[in-house]
């Protein structure tokens, strides 16, 4: 079983940088698994995106569809913008009684049905669910607030 987590990171691009929590699995960053310049919508310090933080959240809890017609939720977005349109690493979410799963990683846009070369792609990680929910419901608390 995988344990899921957030720590703050940082992304930086000519002239900004964005401080955020980023995505782990087992104490690893993801964007160190995946190699992106992407971020989390879960950021530190810019209260605009407080909303897609939330949307994410609740995506990646069940409560909203994904956010592609395929039903993927994008986990990290362009930092500039967060368009999906710019693309976005993004995970199916599979729910089980005890269990939640991430798996089919890779990088899509929502233009182009999904296709993902190899070299953005994770293997899948395995939750349990009462931990993985705890802290999803957890952050959507803060970001609500």
């Amino acid at each position: 079983m995988n344990r899921l987590g957030v720590e703050p990171s940082v992304t930086r691009w000519d002239g900004g940088e964005a401080r955020f929590l980023g995505w782990t699995i087992d104490g690893a960053a993801l964007r160190d698994l995946v190699p992106t310049q992407n971020q989390t919508p879960l950021f530190l310090d810019d209260d605009g995106w407080r909303e897609t933080a939330v949307a994410t959240l609740s995506r990646l809890l069940g409560d909203l569809p994904g956010d592609f017609d395929d039903g993927r939720v994008a986990l990290d977005f362009c930092p500039l913008c967060g368009d999906l349109g710019c693309g976005a690493y993004s995970v199916e979410v599979v729910f089980g009684d005890d269990v939640v799963e991430w798996r089919n990683f890779g990088w899509q846009t929502d233009y182009e049905p999904f296709d993902d070369p190899d070299e953005y792609k994770f293997t899948g990680a395995l939750f349990d669910r009462k931990a993985y929910e705890t802290l999803l419901r957890d952050l959507l608390s803060n970001y609500r607030a």
